[in-house]
């Protein structure tokens, strides 16, 4: 059930959310040729982003040659663009229609977790397609709390916000999220956070894939203040179709244990899977990582 204070936007863009999301459920797979388009263009049309993100893959992966590179970060651009279409695509698919796309591993604990009536905090980063994790988790009555972004457009802002709401998401701002994320670990419920891109968020400096870049610790601060485990998971798209939804043993923090410390088996998670599915990481931004100096 959506929270009273869930915004309601105009008729008119939820209405075309919803016609968006019925032509892409009827286009199906084929939804993805339309999106390979749609990065392609932004790949032609940003060269900022584009040469950001070959800088960025190009420390994690120094021996592709600039042809290569060039490949990989055409790739990346097009999955992002996936993993937009997708965030419209879940819009009014029942919860059989969910199951169907999924294929979860590892999400026992979590379930038995729950049924105890004990939360957690789900960590994620840009990588695959977290609106497709939150999804299946919902589909797997784990009711969630996730942080939002402030920025852009307030009439978009408020359509995600309510868009996540109707599937049982709620999204809360980044500005007054820490009250309402203690309040549901503490109840027993769980929070699900974005920890690769820290934004206003308390953050540090770690060591990630040989570089050097910022990760946010509201995660482990959160985890250490109310003694609920860190849980990393990764939602990413099978190359069969559908998705494939890893959900990682619990990691208990300690109530002063040092943040960066405590996140340090979820980055280890992190960098496996950008390394396994490299063109369904998204490192658009100028100096996300940082050549490492030793010594």
């Amino acid at each position: 059930m959506a929270d009273p204070k869930t915004p309601r936007p105009r008729a008119v863009l939820r209405l075309g959310l919803g016609a968006a999301a019925g032509f892409l459920h009827l286009l199906g797979p084929s939804r993805y040729r339309l999106a390979d388009a749609m990065g392609t263009a932004a790949f032609t049309m940003l060269p900022q982003r584009r040469r950001a993100t070959q800088a960025n893959f190009q420390l994690v992966f120094p021996e592709l040659g600039r042809r290569e590179l060039r490949r990989l970060a055409r790739r990346s651009f097009r999955e992002y663009a996936r993993t937009s279409v997708d965030f419209v695509w879940v819009h009014g698919l029942s919860r059989p229609q969910l199951m169907r796309s999924f294929h979860g591993f590892g999400e026992e604990p979590v379930l038995r977790m729950k049924a105890e009536g004990q939360g957690g905090v789900l960590v994620l980063m840009h990588l695959g397609a977290w609106d497709a994790g939150a999804a299946y988790a919902l589909a797997r009555g784990i009711p969630l709390t996730a942080v939002m972004d402030e920025g852009g457009s307030p009439a978009l802002r408020d359509l995600v916000v309510w868009a996540r709401a109707r599937v049982g998401l709620r999204a809360v701002l980044a500005t007054s999220s820490a009250r309402p994320l203690l309040r549901t670990l503490r109840e027993g419920g769980w929070v699900a956070l974005l920890a690769d891109i820290p934004g206003d968020t308390p953050s540090a400096e770690v060591d990630f894939l040989g570089c050097r870049t910022r990760f946010s610790t509201a995660p482990a601060l959160l985890a250490a203040r109310t003694g609920r485990p860190l849980v990393a998971v990764m939602a990413v798209r099978s190359p069969a179709g559908g998705y494939l939804v890893e959900v990682h043993p619990p990691v208990t923090v300690a109530r002063h244990q040092d943040p960066a410390e405590a996140l340090r088996p979820i980055l280890d998670i992190f960098e496996a899977a950008v390394r396994r599915w490299p063109e369904q990481w998204f490192p658009f931004d100028e100096g996300r990582l940082r050549a490492r100096r030793d010594g």
